[in-house]
């Protein structure tokens, strides 16, 4: 059987330093990427003279007309290494650093749960900021083995911890998926697309953390998104998303019901940034639920090629 052809895909906006460091960490990796896909987000800080001098005849590069964020950037993404003809799509954005081995040990995970009869939905690589803490950590599903017990813990030993949420800080994903799942979410434009979209692909079953692969994610703004916190005033409006994003994601994925708990949740934060003078912050919240309760994107198929 032949080893499957193995398609990074890195998404950039305006960060040209780092995408060559996060392309640098590509193309030094023990088990050599079959090839490369580079999503340029209209930037206009270099990065496409950049490319075209570095990276001409090494990468595929898209240039969009417009910025579309990161969920219209992967959707182009991975359009693009589906028509290219990937068997695996390897997902990161441009502040992702990978260890020389990562998708090495990713691999070898998919063959040993191929062993054992087992298609993840999704693998991803362990995250850490670059002093060292956990970050982008994904959520553990907790469905339950035969004797009513959660099942998270059976290949603990070996690593490989069943999760149905992450994000696209090294995220490999099949070809059958795609094809069957569809193309992220372009209209979510930015913050809870991976969300979304890991939930669709693993509905049917997990995907898995592989700690042995390893990845260190460079973020402008460590630590998780909250607006209660947020201190980058240009990025608060970033936050209506997230909140519209996480109510079709919640709605779609996990019941109406979860989606109203956490409409309510952002209503009550509205009300405690108000009642302490930030009334901005607290208008971005309740215009991202109402941006919510009407928010349905139809998801796009990609055809073959």
């Amino acid at each position: 059987m032949r080893a499957p052809s193995v398609w990074a895909v890195v998404v950039t906006w305006n960060r040209r330093a780092l995408l060559e460091r996060c392309l640098a960490h590509l193309i030094a990796q023990t088990r050599a990427c079959d090839g490369v896909v580079v999503i340029d987000n209209a930037s206009d800080d270099g990065t496409a003279e950049m490319l075209a001098d570095a990276w001409a005849g090494r990468a595929v590069v898209v240039r969009l007309p417009a910025n579309t964020g990161g969920a219209g950037g992967f959707n182009a993404g991975v359009r693009a290494a589906m028509q290219a003809g990937a068997d695996r799509l390897w997902l990161m954005d441009d502040d992702v650093l990978v260890e020389p081995d990562a998708l090495e040990r990713l691999l070898q995970a998919e063959d040993a749960l191929a062993g054992e009869g087992v298609t993840p939905a999704f693998l991803c690589s362990s995250v850490r900021s670059p002093d060292g803490h956990l970050t982008n950590t994904p959520e553990i599903d907790r469905r339950e083995n035969v004797l009513g017990y959660p099942a998270w813990g059976e290949r603990l030993e070996r690593g490989l911890i069943p999760v149905r949420q992450a994000t696209f800080v090294s995220l490999m994903v099949r070809r059958s998926s795609v094809a069957r799942h569809g193309l992220p979410l372009a209209p979510m434009f930015i913050w809870g697309d991976d969300t979304e979209y890991t939930l669709r692909l693993s509905r049917s079953g997990p995907g898995y953390l592989v700690a042995a692969s390893r990845t260190i994610h460079v973020r402008a703004a460590p630590g998780r998104l909250c607006i209660a916190t947020e201190a980058d005033p240009r990025r608060e409006r970033l936050h209506r998303y997230l909140t519209r994003n996480l109510i079709l994601a919640k709605r779609r994925h996990e019941g109406r019901g979860a989606a109203l708990r956490y409409a309510a949740s952002r209503l009550r934060l509205a009300g405690r940034l108000a009642l302490t003078g930030r009334w901005r912050k607290a208008g971005v919240l309740v215009a991202g639920v109402a941006d919510g309760a009407r928010f349905d994107p139809e998801v796009e198929h990609c055809p073959a090629p």
